[in-house]
């Protein structure tokens, strides 16, 4: 565990998050500045870094969770596709240097917040406890892993 690191935090429990599903390796965990409803972001247990500190049986198990989530969301979210990415820049913010996968839901091409359609640059508002709770728990009542 990184002192500094949010992620590290989140895993830990000194901070608060909205837990999709955990085992030893990985959590899963509603991003609670969601692009989109719905925004995952699953992160190893243990501190790595980036793409380039990962073990690749761990990236592996990661990917295979992914899918496993998009398929769970298309029937719990009814999203119409996915974007699935990793940021990596050795310049960011030290308290996110923790590899994170962001899936994130896609519902309606034309919205401006379909992530084909978000500039770089954007920004978006925390979502409400209230909400996440809500998306958390309708997520929950169809996820089977």
């Amino acid at each position: 565990m990184k002192n500094n690191c949010t992620f590290c935090k989140i895993v830990s429990g000194e901070e608060r998050s909205w837990v999709v599903f955990r085992d030893r390796q990985v959590i899963v965990l509603l991003d609670p500045y969601p692009v989109t409803r719905g925004h995952t972001l699953i992160i190893p247990v243990r501190h790595c870094e980036d793409i380039f500190d990962i073990p690749e049986e761990l990236l592996l198990r990661i990917t295979a969770l992914a899918k496993r989530l998009c398929i769970s969301y298309e029937k719990s979210l009814g999203m119409q596709g996915v974007s699935i990415g990793v940021l990596n820049h050795r310049e960011k913010n030290p308290a996110y240097r923790h590899f994170h996968l962001h899936v994130i839901p896609r519902y309606d091409k034309d919205d401006p917040r379909d992530p084909a359609n978000v500039k770089p640059s954007q920004t978006f508002p925390r979502e409400s406890d209230e909400n996440l709770d809500a998306i958390l728990s309708q997520i929950r009542d169809e996820l089977k892993l």
